[in-house]
């Protein structure tokens, strides 16, 4: 049971932690190759496409990308939001 977080015009937001050799860690690795396991990166999409590649940031990149104000919680298996 996940959870994510959604916002304006279809973006979803959801938050990943690195673990080693995983796909997370390994695609973050491409925008940061000092991307290290345990670092928490989120995954942007807009109606289910990355809205850039590969689509992972950090905290301090996400804020240029979204007001966090305007995300709202979401469990993976509920589909309703919580505010």
């Amino acid at each position: 049971m996940g959870r994510y977080l959604v916002g304006p015009d279809g973006l979803r937001v959801v938050p990943v932690q690195l673990s080693p050799l995983s796909e997370h860690w390994l695609v973050a690795r491409m925008r940061e190759p000092q991307a290290m396991p345990g670092e928490v990166w989120y995954r942007v999409t807009r109606s289910g496409q990355a809205i850039d590649f590969p689509g992972y940031y950090q905290l301090h990149e996400l804020q240029e990308i979204v007001d966090l104000a305007d995300l709202r919680e979401v469990e993976e298996d509920s589909g309703e939001a919580t505010a």
